[in-house]
């Protein structure tokens, strides 16, 4: 007869992370996919902003699968934030001033939905990471509660539903 002797399991309940890694890659991931979806809108219209926006989505995808693995290391987190800064940055001055160079150099861009909100998440990004750099981790800590996490989701799943949504200005 064979005794039933309970067998006590521990489950985490949550992963630990450095405080605001998950925030960080969310920024980054929800960025980059909205700029595939600009990749797909730009096929067959302007091979050049295709590529540009294919480049970008996979950089900053990228650099949320790293921020994810070592969201402590600085080098990669001042690499990704001057590369944020950059493209938001360039997409500044294409819809105030037109760029300089390109085949549409001079001509000022429609302000898009989708574009503002990645625009915004790189700035977001930017800002986040420049505070985890300069101040340290602890400074975020409130974004690796239980709320904290779900809350990050949650916008970020709806910015890119309603970037999807917002469609592309021409």
């Amino acid at each position: 007869m064979a005794t039933d002797v309970p067998i006590e399991r521990t489950v985490p309940r949550s992963i630990s992370l450095p405080h605001g890694a998950i925030a960080l890659a969310g920024l980054a991931a929800t960025a980059g996919l909205i700029h595939f979806v600009a990749t797909v809108e730009h096929v067959g219209v302007d091979w050049e902003l295709a590529v540009f926006f294919a480049l970008v989505g996979a950089g900053q995808v990228t650099a949320a699968w790293l921020i994810y693995r070592d969201a402590a290391d600085a080098r990669l987190l001042t690499l990704v934030v001057a590369g944020s800064v950059a493209v938001a940055l360039l997409w500044l001055l294409s819809r105030t001033t037109g760029l300089p160079f390109g085949p549409d150099a001079g001509r000022i861009a429609a302000v898009g939905f989708g574009d503002t909100i990645a625009t915004l998440l790189e700035v977001a990004f930017a800002a986040l990471a420049g505070l985890v750099l300069w101040r340290g981790d602890q400074r975020v800590a409130w974004l690796s509660s239980a709320v904290g996490v779900r809350l990050t989701f949650a916008i970020l799943t709806l910015a890119v539903m309603l970037a999807a949504l917002g469609g592309h200005e021409h």
